[in-house]
């Protein structure tokens, strides 16, 4: 189920906020590419649109009893009662959710990373995929085997772990706004050229050996 198939909740707009679009948090955790945290979110989101449903049906419900297409006799009265006591009760499970959610969504910033990632938090491997990605890159799922990767422009495959690793820490980010389907452009942030840089080392000069005791001396060139 995706955000924009169910129910709205009251906090799509702050989760949009830190997540970016909410049908492709869900599509991503369909895929398996969510860090825990976002997937608890995507879970807790996922139950709580559930619960919006429930309460719709409810209150509908509650509509067409009262619209006065039915005469006003014992079995209405009750069957009024019955759906005012179901709806209260989703009303009470859509609040204790949407307490999760708010948590979970609390847990995701608090996982934000604040800063590039000091050298050791990231393996060799790590780092060159970033350099390769520093041209950019197209993460792309495949529309028969729902596989997903990760390509440079030069083509070529960066390991999906590894993508997952920069994505996490703020080096990398892809447009959320086109379908994995489609192929999401990935560029490097500024967190991500700035730890790029960092890894990059002015090149070491060769010592010009010495000459051994008692060698003729280097005649002089004359011009």
């Amino acid at each position: 189920m995706t955000a924009r198939q169910s129910p709205a909740t009251a906090l799509d707009a702050a989760i949009e906020q830190v997540v970016g679009d909410l049908t492709v948090l869900h599509h991503d955790h369909l895929s398996g590419l969510l860090p825990p945290e976002r997937a608890a979110l995507a879970t807790a989101h996922r139950d709580l649109a559930t619960a919006e449903g429930a309460i719709a049906y409810h209150r509908n419900a509650l509509m067409r009893l009262s619209s006065g297409s039915y005469p006003v006799d014992a079995p209405l009265l009750d069957r009024l009662r019955r759906t005012v006591h179901d709806l209260a009760q989703a009303t009470a499970a859509r609040d204790r959710l949407q307490d999760g959610v708010a948590a979970a969504l609390e847990e995701v910033k608090a996982a934000a990373p604040a800063a590039a990632p000091a050298d050791e938090e990231l393996t060799p491997r790590d780092f060159a995929a970033l350099l390769s990605l520093a041209g950019g890159g197209t993460m792309r799922e495949h529309l028969l085997t729902h596989r997903v990767s990760v390509r440079t422009v030069q083509g070529r495959l960066i390991e999906l772990p590894a993508f997952q690793r920069l994505e996490a820490h703020g080096l990398v980010t892809r447009d959320t706004s086109r379908a994995l389907t489609v192929g999401q452009p990935v560029t490097l942030t500024d967190t991500g050229r700035t730890a790029l840089l960092g890894t990059r080392r002015s090149p070491i000069t060769a010592p010009v050996p010495a000459r051994p005791a008692g060698a003729w001396p280097t005649p002089a060139r004359h011009h």
